[in-house]
């Protein structure tokens, strides 16, 4: 009997401090992981984040750089963390979706592993041809690629071999029912600079990469990825619903995940800080400089925003046979 006692003492106890943890959350530092080095794309989002997030967290949110295998060693460094809330991941659309896509051997699992915080921005991806190539339009670019299919076959750039610029291409030209060759890169930069120098056809690219070759002309954008025609340079370029391309939806997106455990609690009053963050008109304006829209929605719309994500490209990889080998 005494010792049923004590072990239902102990269960109490431990209860208690569980809940007082959860009650009291946070009540030190939250760690931050990022999937790319110090300055990269991803940094450049994460970092305007931070201070307001911090803010409306009430501890001081500390981002940490582990970069290295296409993200899959801060992903699953954040899975095997403490599922208490202080250990969250700056996760992407290729951590998530295209990761998981192409490789059978991926350390974890993106719908299993974590628990959804918010979706934290977007940003949009253009249609990028050389403008000497002799088309005007993204019908017309469909028509000469299905003209030179048994010729001379257009060929299209990515930033690697499983890339996300590789999937988004793959998955237009399966809608657009047109084959082209892919000439991986290693990076955007070069992948531009052939594009421009006419050793490559098209390359399909966020707006902040490409945005400086589309104001200087150097390359033409014949489709982008907006819901309605953006505003300046960006006016004269439709979208993929005006091109004829309703269903082509890409979008390069971040995002914030704690391990899959932490409690619920926990997880809304980290969405609550981080979406009270991105309506802030400080953050606002620090997106728009990166050409990236804010959204900070629910945990559970998040969630089901990253299953379709993730069933999306595993069906354009089946699709299109890509392989990592």
């Amino acid at each position: 009997m005494q010792r049923i006692l004590m072990l239902v003492l102990g269960l109490f106890v431990h209860l208690s401090f569980a809940q007082d943890a959860i009650t009291n959350f946070p009540n030190k530092p939250v760690r931050l992981v990022v999937t790319t080095a110090a300055g990269g794309g991803s940094d450049a989002i994460a970092r305007p984040l931070e201070q307001k997030f911090s803010e409306f967290l009430g501890q001081p949110v500390i981002i940490d750089n582990k970069p290295g295998a296409s993200g899959m060693i801060a992903m699953d460094y954040v899975a095997r963390s403490a599922p208490d809330g202080y250990t969250i991941v700056f996760a992407t659309t290729g951590t998530i979706a295209t990761n998981y896509a192409l490789n059978p051997k991926i350390p974890y699992d993106p719908l299993k592993d974590f628990a959804p915080i918010t979706r934290v921005a977007d940003t949009y991806l253009a249609f990028l041809i050389n403008p000497k190539l002799g088309v005007n339009t993204l019908e017309e670019f469909v028509a000469l690629a299905k003209s030179r299919e048994k010729t001379k076959p257009l060929t299209f750039a990515s930033y690697g071999v499983g890339s996300f610029a590789q999937l988004v291409t793959e998955w237009f030209s399966t809608i657009a029912n047109i084959k082209m060759i892919h000439v991986p890169y290693k990076g955007s930069a070069p992948a531009m600079t052939d594009l421009i120098g006419g050793q490559v056809d098209c390359f399909i690219d966020t707006l902040p990469s490409s945005m400086p070759f589309i104001k200087s002309k150097q390359v033409k954008a014949i489709a982008i990825g907006l819901e309605k025609r953006g505003d300046g340079v960006l006016a004269d370029i439709p979208t993929f619903a005006e091109a004829g391309y309703p269903d082509f939806k890409p979008v390069a997106w971040w995002s914030l995940l704690a391990p899959a455990a932490t409690p619920k609690p926990i997880v809304a009053k980290l969405q609550q800080a981080a979406a009270k963050a991105l309506q802030s008109q400080e953050v606002k304006d620090r997106f728009a400089q990166a050409l990236a829209t804010p959204i900070g929605n629910s945990s559970e719309d998040f969630g089901k925003f990253m299953k379709s994500e993730v069933d999306t490209y595993v069906k354009v990889v089946k699709q299109a046979n890509i392989k990592l080998d």
